[in-house]
This record gives structure tokens, C-alpha cells and sequence, in this order.
């Protein structure tokens, strides 16, 4: 993986396409990135909080973190990406490199390749984007910034 992990607070805009809905759904906040968890904290349009580990994924309910059932994979998975362990996504991904300074994420077994098609990561010296092409023709982009709110 060509960039450095991610830390510290990084800013989100995310555009989620579902099948039979005209117009994406978009929300924006920023992600609290720490060694083992991460934060995901949507401010806009509506806020809510996970909190992301190996462990899995926990969402802010009635002032606790309630776990999600079944989402120990997701966890990993995010953690992974963003902070580029290369042995969890060699495990999990065929990769391939392409020249647009993007790397193409082809799941290699259950359950990630029954859940996603691809995963395309982007950017120069620091991920800068995470597209998601979901098995039922779902996508999610995801834009990642370090400095600042995205527009």
C-alpha cells in the first residue's frame, strides 16, 4: 500500500448510491482514528456515532455503545484499510495497481466477496478516497480529507 496509515481526526463526505433510489444519499463528519478503534461520527444530515474496532462495530444508543451483531468483520475491515495493515489485506484481497494512483481490492473468499464486488482505494501519498462496489450494485464513495471540512 502506497500511503501512510491514517490518524488523528480526517474529515468524510460520503455519497452511498442504492438500487431504486434516484438520487444518492449523502452524509458528512469526520472518523477519530486511534491504534485499535476508530470513531465514525456522521454530523450532517443526521448525527450518529460507531465505534469501530477488531472487535467489531458499536453504535451511540441512548447514551452507550450498543454492538452490532455480526459486524466483527466490518470492524476489521475498516481498520485495515485505513491504517494500511498490508498482511490483513493481502490475507482478504487480490490486488491490483492501477495508474490513476488507485489500488483495486478484489475480495478472495466469504464473506467479503459475497458482500462487495471491489474495493478501490485512491490516491498519491495519502488515501485520499475509498470506493465500495457492493455484489448488489450498491456503491460507496467515500472522501477522505486531513485538513479541514470537505465541500
Amino acid at each position: 500500500m502506497p500511503w501512510q496509515p491514517l490518524h488523528g481526526k480526517v474529515w468524510f463526505l460520503q455519497v452511498k448510491n442504492l438500487q431504486g433510489l434516484p438520487v444518492p444519499l449523502r452524509s458528512s463528519g469526520y472518523l477519530e482514528i486511534a491504534p485499535q478503534q476508530m470513531l465514525w461520527h456522521t454530523t450532517t444530515p443526521v448525527e450518529s456515532k460507531l465505534l469501530i474496532s477488531t472487535t467489531g462495530v458499536s453504535q451511540w444508543q441512548q447514551q452507550e455503545y450498543v454492538a452490532v451483531a455480526g459486524s466483527e468483520f466490518v470492524g476489521q475491515l475498516m481498520l485495515a484499510v485505513l491504517q494500511q495493515d498490508s498482511d490483513f489485506i493481502q490475507q482478504q484481497f487480490y490486488l491490483t495497481v492501477s495508474p490513476e494512483s488507485c489500488t483495486e481490492l478484489q475480495p478472495k473468499q466469504a464473506p467479503l466477496n459475497q458482500i462487495f464486488s471491489q474495493l478501490i482505494l485512491c490516491g498519491a501519498n495519502q488515501l485520499k478516497s475509498l470506493t465500495l462496489l457492493e455484489v448488489n450494485g450498491n456503491s460507496t464513495i467515500i472522501s477522505l480529507q486531513t485538513e479541514g471540512q470537505p465541500q
